[in-house]
């Protein structure tokens, strides 16, 4: 790449490298970038596929063997969440509601 030279991926520049993302410390692309990057990729790709088979495998025996209490733990916070949000729901419509009234007493005053 020295002089305007091409790297092996073909991109043409001395300092920066636009098609693979690799450099040597002379800022020419290093021998065999592209089988690494591939190499890489797919080895995050195994990875993680394992990892979300291993998860998907723990959720089944967790899901026998605990399904039930979770059922019953997760019907009571939906209870629970749903009467806390009738609480809000409450409430802000009272503080609309005296608000509302508020506004209807100062109208009343300043037609005076």
């Amino acid at each position: 790449m020295e002089g305007g030279g091409r790297c092996g991926c073909g991109s043409m520049s001395s300092h920066e490298h636009h098609g693979c993302g690799q450099m040597s410390s002379h800022g020419q692309c290093g021998e065999g970038h592209h089988s690494h990057s591939v190499t890489s990729m797919y080895k995050r790709a195994y990875m993680d596929a394992l990892y979300q088979a291993q998860v998907e495998r723990v959720r089944k025996r967790i899901d026998a063997k605990f399904g039930t209490t979770l059922d019953k733990m997760a019907d009571a916070v939906v209870d629970s969440f749903g009467k806390m949000w009738q609480s809000k729901m409450a409430k802000m419509e009272a503080r609309q509601d005296l608000e509302a009234k508020l506004r209807m007493i100062l109208s009343e005053t300043s037609k005076l």
